[in-house]
């Protein structure tokens, strides 16, 4: 955190070494969480270009209390809601096959490979189908690890609004699984 806000208030003094080390804390975690949320590696490039850029543009905003991590995540939230406006979801739903990081092994049982990875997919896609505000909330839960507090001050909303989110993004895709596995039978 000290180091952080070194690192800003060089950054702001026009240290644009400080700014790439910054970068360099945060690239590879803010891509990550927006190659959950738009399932395109490209698309996902692309938006963490433009979080930075925001990031450098804005840097003079960002204000102490706040913790970096939480500011940075909601720069990339706004601009995965602002690239979801723009899409149409047949695109993203083709671009499931991009995400590569599921990890089973069951090198002896190619059947149950193939079972988790198509059950894998059909979580995948409920999980796109929902709306952009229930998306992030779970993905900064349960895959960032974000605690509720902090998934709020991101989405602008109370703790228990984000927990609320997130359960409610929960239930939604465990009802739409159903419906699917009631389909198959």
């Amino acid at each position: 955190m000290e180091l952080e806000q070194t690192l800003i208030e060089n950054t702001l003094k026009g240290d644009m070494d400080s700014f790439s080390s910054l970068v360099l804390a945060y690239k590879d975690k803010i891509y990550a969480f927006l190659l959950k949320m738009t399932l395109s590696k490209e698309d996902a490039e692309e938006l963490t270009q433009d979080v930075f850029i925001s990031v450098y543009k804005n840097l003079y905003r960002y204000n102490k209390n706040w913790g970096f991590s939480t500011w940075i995540y909601k720069i990339a939230s706004n601009s995965f809601k602002n690239y979801y406006k723009k899409i149409k979801r047949s695109r993203v739903t083709q671009n499931i096959l991009d995400i590569e990081d599921l990890s089973c092994n069951f090198d002896d049982c190619p059947e149950i490979i193939l079972e988790s990875r198509e059950d894998y997919l059909k979580v995948v896609e409920l999980i796109n189908k929902l709306n952009p505000e229930q998306k992030v909330a779970l993905v900064l839960k349960h895959m960032k690890g974000f605690s509720y507090k902090e998934i709020g001050k991101i989405l602008d909303i109370s703790p228990e609004a984000a927990q609320m989110k997130v359960q409610r993004a929960k239930e939604s895709i465990c009802k739409q699984y159903k419906k699917l596995e009631e389909r198959s039978y």
